[in-house]
């Protein structure tokens, strides 16, 4: 038995849930699938977990520099169980709500790994998503600079772009 479904988006970050969301509205039949936890990269593992990590890097750092001009460096202390513990606060809560959130909106979820079998069907598991559509947003991967360096650029910050030279 084939499922049809106006769009497929693969991926469960902002992209592929704005699109979808924006189909439903639309008033289409919409499936959404990932492999991962939803949410995406940036919620989960990317932009925002690293903001806060990143920000205890600064202070940190900040303080060192600071030493000796009024700042007592030898006082700071990250408390890293704490920190992660306040991390996962707000990372922790959001694969739920998104499933919760797609239920609400009228997508239906599949957790599994897509793989395209025909030009109009999605096979997940056992299961084939048939579409007249289908997003495709499932993140990058960083680009290799092949510069001397790179190594010490943030890799999240460098991305393969359609059309890029490299």
């Amino acid at each position: 038995m084939v499922n049809r479904y106006d769009l497929v988006a693969l991926g469960t970050g902002a992209a592929a849930s704005t699109v979808a969301s924006r189909c439903v509205a639309a008033g289409w039949n919409v499936a959404i699938v990932d492999t991962r936890p939803f949410g995406g990269t940036c919620a989960l593992r990317g932009c925002d977990p690293k903001k806060v990590l990143v920000g205890v890097a600064q202070v940190t750092d900040w303080a060192r520099r600071m030493r000796g001009k009024g700042v007592c460096y030898d006082q700071l202390q990250i408390d890293w169980k704490e920190l992660m513990r306040f991390k996962s606060s707000f990372t922790q809560p959001v694969p739920k709500s998104r499933e919760e959130s797609f239920k609400k909106a009228g997508i239906e979820a599949f957790y599994g790994r897509a793989r395209f079998v025909g030009p109009h069907s999605i096979e997940i598991g056992s299961l084939v998503l048939g579409t007249g559509y289908a997003v495709i947003a499932t993140g990058q991967k960083p680009a290799d600079l092949r510069i001397p360096g790179q190594e010490l650029v943030p890799s999240n910050l460098l991305y393969r772009l359609p059309g890029s030279l490299n």
